[in-house]
């Protein structure tokens, strides 16, 4: 028996890890050869070595690389400051620090995020033009880096349905910034930039929903202002349009013209041609119908454009070209909780949720809210019931 066992503590003995070796291979439960500055065993894997404690674990070299670009693009190629490698967004008199978690997250901005805002022009746009920008503009900076985690939540890359800490910082900091901006004389080499954080505050914006579940969410939750603040939005960012003129010669987004065109488009202004019978009589419309006399006209007739185009064909131009109508008189309906302006806006829901996902994001709770809401306080009300789209309904208890 002793002789046998001689052996077996021997081999216990030996050092099957690297007392000193990198803690991605202790991560992994793997000897580590200790080579520094990269050893075998991370370089085979893809991930950059991290003897120091400075280097994330399992960070893949590919994030590595595009850091370094980012750190090149910026002209930041030398440290700032006393912490290696550190990146800024600096405009002379406003600036802050990118840590880990930012970089990262402006990493997933540039080669993810970014694909889902707009079609190649706001992809080429943001590639020869907005990336270097963010670090010049920090309000842009942070309403990029609040957009991306907002992506992230729909995605479910992070664990939690509610907005993060940093998540609501950027958006803060991105708000102040952006209304200091806009209260002093705008320059030429602001009006861009300050264009593309509009874009990403009415993201952000749209996307904020206080709810988890569909019964949390407007009209069926406690009433909250901030639930139809997305809709005060259009106003806003017209007139910021005439201070900044997106479509002016010098602009980058004058690319983008056939899409501003569609938001833009005028619908008619008298009469119920295009729209269904169905709604003509919900909406109470006739042919002396206009914008001035029914609340209903304008966004009537966008939505039933909007029907008409084959599923998961709406464009963003003509999703938002209805949106940008839903002020005025129709917006104090909704907020009045009117069945007729509720259903309207169901309907629209349907199909503006395909172009974009920060509407599906509202879209997720708040249009199953709306059905049942519907359902549940107007259900004598059988033009209402007839055209609540019913595979959108949840059953909420």
């Amino acid at each position: 028996m002793d002789s046998g066992a001689a052996p077996v503590e021997k081999k216990r003995g030996c050092r099957r890890k690297s007392r000193f070796g990198c803690r991605n291979c202790k991560l992994r439960k793997l000897k580590c050869d200790e080579t520094r500055p990269h050893c075998v065993r991370c370089r085979t894997y893809g991930v950059l070595c991290n003897f120091e404690f400075n280097v994330p674990d399992l960070r893949p070299l590919s994030e590595e690389r595009v850091k370094q670009e980012i750190v090149w693009r910026s002209g930041l190629s030398s440290p700032r400051s006393t912490i290696s490698n550190a990146i800024w967004a600096d405009d002379g008199s406003t600036f802050f620090m990118l840590d880990l978690q930012d970089q990262e997250r402006f990493n997933r901005f540039r080669y993810r995020t970014l694909y889902s805002l707009g079609g190649s022009a706001m992809v080429d746009i943001y590639e020869n033009h907005m990336l270097d920008v963010c670090f010049t503009c920090p309000f842009l900076m942070h309403g990029t880096l609040a957009v991306t985690a907002v992506h992230d939540r729909y995605l479910g890359v992070t664990p939690t349905r509610r907005r993060s800490l940093r998540e609501a910082y950027h958006w803060s900091q991105c708000t102040i910034l952006f209304n200091k901006w806009l209260n002093q004389p705008i320059k030429e080499e602001h009006k861009d930039p300050l264009w593309a954080t509009a874009g990403t505050l009415g993201i952000l914006t749209f996307s904020s929903i206080n709810a988890c579940f569909p019964e949390e969410a407007w009209p069926l939750g406690a009433l909250d202002s901030s639930d139809l603040e997305w809709l005060r939005l259009g106003s806003g960012k017209m007139a910021l349009w005439n201070l900044v003129n997106p479509l002016r010669p010098e602009s980058v987004f004058r690319i983008m013209s056939e899409t501003f065109a569609h938001m833009r488009r005028l619908l008619p202004t008298k009469g119920t041609d295009g729209i269904s019978v169905e709604l003509v009589r919900l909406c109470g419309l006739e042919e002396s119908s206009t914008q001035e006399n029914n609340p209903y006209f304008t966004v009537a007739h966008g939505i039933s454009r909007l029907l008409e185009m084959p599923k998961g064909e709406a464009s963003q131009g003509k999703v938002m070209m209805v949106w940008s109508h839903m002020h005025n008189e129709f917006r104090t309906c909704l907020e009045n909780k009117d069945p007729v302006a509720l259903l309207l806006l169901c309907l629209w829901y349907t199909r503006a949720r395909e172009s974009k996902w920060w509407i599906d994001f509202r879209a997720r709770y708040e249009l199953p809210a709306i059905c049942t809401y519907l359902q549940r306080y107007h259900k004598d009300n059988s033009a209402i019931q007839a055209l609540i789209p019913r595979h959108e309904t949840t059953v909420l208890v």
